[in-house]
């Protein structure tokens, strides 16, 4: 058996320039979008609430005047999602921060096209930069999120794992992509679908206090348009799943974990630098297969 040392995956602090500005513009825009969404459906149910109320001050309905207020914040959010378009910003930025990063990952340990063995000291590096370059160029105009100040591109840390043996690649491998992927998949995958259970039982509870209180105006038991109130709010929660798409996250999620689980059992079998960087090369495929999937449906 081969003696060699088991090295700790590398840091995401020490992968190129341009995944960390992306990733950082990335989670930016999602708090963003999900910011101004949230606002903007608030506002609405607020509206809703307020019209159901009559509120009077002297000549002034401040009912009318608090729903009309909603609905002024409700629309200065609608101008600004479709203005600033942060979900535009969210999808181009994270497809660019998982495509750098799975070159990355293909650069570090010897995956297709860097095979370790028959280039000669830059043509990796050159390669390399080449890809970053055209990933740059496919989402310009979309993606404004410069490399940090003194970023690098190619880090000393991802030169190191590269320099090391077939074996110690495969454990840096294993431990820092393909077990890391596949526990957040699995993970991310039991927390959509909690959650998207928990919004199906508050939506169908809202529905049915609707349909109470809509009786109960029918009987004239109560003046109040509670049914309207119930209505908005059950099509705001709807509109928060349509935006965060529980259902479909879980169902890719638990998918790609399967996925994974199969790769991560395969890991060992590549002998030969050549077999390894196939190996390497089919792993990032199915890794990047739920991002491209994801980037599809959302742009």
């Amino acid at each position: 058996m081969a003696s060699y040392r088991y090295v700790d995956p590398i840091s995401e602090t020490e992968f190129p320039a341009s995944f960390l500005a992306a990733d950082r513009h990335a989670q930016v825009g999602q708090q963003r979008l999900l910011t101004a969404t949230g606002v903007r459906l608030v506002a609405l149910v607020s509206a809703a609430v307020f019209g159901a109320l009559s509120l009077k001050s002297g000549h002034v309905d401040l009912a009318a005047f608090g729903a009309a207020t909603a609905l002024i914040v409700a629309l200065v959010t609608e101008v600004y999602l479709l203005t600033v378009r942060p979900d535009r910003h969210w999808y181009a930025a994270r497809a660019m921060a998982e495509s750098v990063k799975s070159l990355a990952w293909r650069y570090l340990v010897g995956g297709r096209p860097f095979t370790r063995g028959s280039e000669d000291g830059h043509h990796a590096d050159e390669l390399l930069l080449r890809r970053f370059g055209s990933i740059t160029d496919a989402l310009r105009g979309v993606v404004v999120a410069p490399p940090p100040e003194g970023g690098l591109q190619i880090t000393g840390a991802m030169r190191q794992v590269r320099a090391m043996s077939l074996d110690e690649r495969r454990h840096a491998y294993t431990m820092g992509r393909i077990n890391d992927q596949r526990s957040w998949y699995a993970s991310r995958a039991l927390l959509n679908e909690r959650r998207a259970a928990r919004w199906s039982v508050v939506l169908a509870v809202v529905e049915a206090i609707g349909l109470v209180c809509a009786v109960l105006k029918a009987a004239q038991v109560i003046n109040i348009d509670l049914a309207g109130v119930a209505g908005g709010l059950a099509a705001a929660g709807v509109a928060w799943l349509q935006t965060r798409q529980h259902h479909q996250l879980a169902s890719a999620y638990a998918v790609a974990a399967q996925e994974l689980a199969d790769i991560a059992s395969r890991v060992d079998w590549p002998e030969t630098e050549a077999e390894w960087a196939h190996f390497v090369d089919e792993a990032e495929e199915a890794i990047s297969r739920e991002h491209t999937l994801w980037w599809a449906s959302h742009s």
